[in-house]
């Protein structure tokens, strides 16, 4: 099986070589061995390896396909263009009439255009609970930057690398805007699927973009939002994409240890066990919060926002609802308010009435929003916080 793989990433990388010179012919022939390849491979393999040759012998067959009529650039003095290549799931694309790039070099290209226009209005007040995750920020960047001479006799420079993981609707997003909120700092926000390309050296070029730009800020903090997809664990079956891909992050955040300037990365991911190992390692993300399900308190305090200002029965007690929305996500939460606040406003325009939130309309509303997290998702992040960090991660 060796032999299949080298000669898959043999054609794959002359396929390359032959776009970057111009040479469709040549390309379209190592695309279509490429695929040939893969589907050897997937042939010896079983299971998800395999799905995942033969998804990516589709891409190269289509990439061969698009080649027959494409019209390729000539690369221009400066330098190699950008050019297609085989991901998990590669995909063809225009490359224009002559002289045109793949890439386009407009502002979806810069990593400026990933930058929140203001800066976010939402602060550590507006979330309930996560106290732990909020203090390992103040000691990360608040405190630094609040007293800057004393971080600096020890040796300790604002800034960093955090993970944020744990089941989805808990808060990750928005406690990121928070931070950039609590220090006034610019807020730039980017998705594995926003930077991933299909395109050689696209992908790696928008996260270097996006890092520079962000880097450039005296103060900024930059949300990675699903990192496992852009972050993959590498395996001997990946992507040559996901490889490239890792290997630049690694290298730019580390490049940025030696900036004056102040950037906060967070990275948030639903699915912590798919991420690659070497991002864990200190110097990368030094921070790994788990961001679990809400407490009482946070519950409590969900609930309590909800409905301030708004007219409920004697009968609907947020403490004790707080109790029963045990094992509820944070936007289960949100969700199961909502829901009831619509029901009282609905009875009121056709009654002709005041609204008002009946404990009625709750027990309604959670009838139709049940929990979005079972048992078993915690369990596995409960196995994933035991098992990479030995239990002593902190559940916030």
């Amino acid at each position: 099986m060796g032999y299949l793989a080298d000669k898959k990433n043999e054609h794959e990388a002359a396929c390359e070589a032959a776009i970057r010179a111009g040479d469709a012919p040549t390309a379209r022939m190592h695309a279509a061995k490429a695929a040939e390849f893969c589907f050897a491979l997937a042939k010896q393999t079983s299971g998800p390896v395999s799905s995942s040759y033969v998804t990516t012998a589709e891409g190269w067959l289509e990439i061969a396909e698009k080649l027959a009529t494409a019209k390729l650039p000539r690369p221009a003095a400066g330098g190699p263009r950008p050019v297609a290549a085989a991901g998990n799931a590669p995909a063809a694309r225009s490359t224009g009439g002559a002289g045109s790039s793949p890439v386009q070099d407009d502002e979806s290209s810069s990593g400026e255009s990933f930058e929140v226009s203001e800066i976010p209005d939402v602060s550590f007040d507006d979330i309930a609970g996560m106290n732990e995750a909020k203090a390992a920020i103040q000691e990360m960047i608040i405190y630094p930057m609040r007293e800057p001479e004393k971080a600096k006799a020890m040796k300790l420079k604002p800034g960093g690398g955090v993970i944020l993981y744990g089941p989805p609707g808990n808060g990750k997003t928005m406690f990121g805007k928070a931070i950039a909120h609590e220090i006034a700092a610019p807020f730039f926000y980017a998705s594995g699927a926003q930077l991933r390309s299909k395109w050689h050296g696209e992908s790696e070029q928008n996260l270097s973009r996006l890092l520079k730009a962000a880097s450039s800020k005296p103060v900024a903090v930059l949300f990675l939002d699903e990192i496992d997809g852009l972050l993959p664990r590498r395996t001997a079956s990946s992507s040559v994409v996901d490889n490239r891909i890792v290997t630049q992050f690694l290298a730019d955040v580390g490049g940025f240890r030696e900036s004056e300037n102040t950037l906060l990365i967070l990275g948030a991911t639903n699915k912590p066990w798919a991420i690659d190992e070497a991002v864990f390692r200190t110097g990368r993300f030094d921070e790994k919060l788990y961001i679990g399900l809400p407490d009482k308190d946070a519950r409590l305090g969900m609930l309590t926002r909800a409905f301030d200002g708004v007219a409920c029965e004697t009968a609907v007690d947020c403490a004790q609802w707080a109790e029963r929305l045990d094992g509820y996500t944070g936007s289960d939460i949100t969700g199961i308010a909502r829901k009831a606040r619509l029901a009282a406003f609905k009875r009121s325009v056709e009654a002709g009435t005041d609204p008002v939130v009946l404990a009625s309309d709750l027990e309604n509303a959670v009838k139709v929003i049940p929990s979005s997290v079972t048992p078993a998702m915690v369990r596995q992040y409960e196995n994933f916080n035991q098992q990479r960090f030995d239990g002593t991660n902190s559940k916030v």
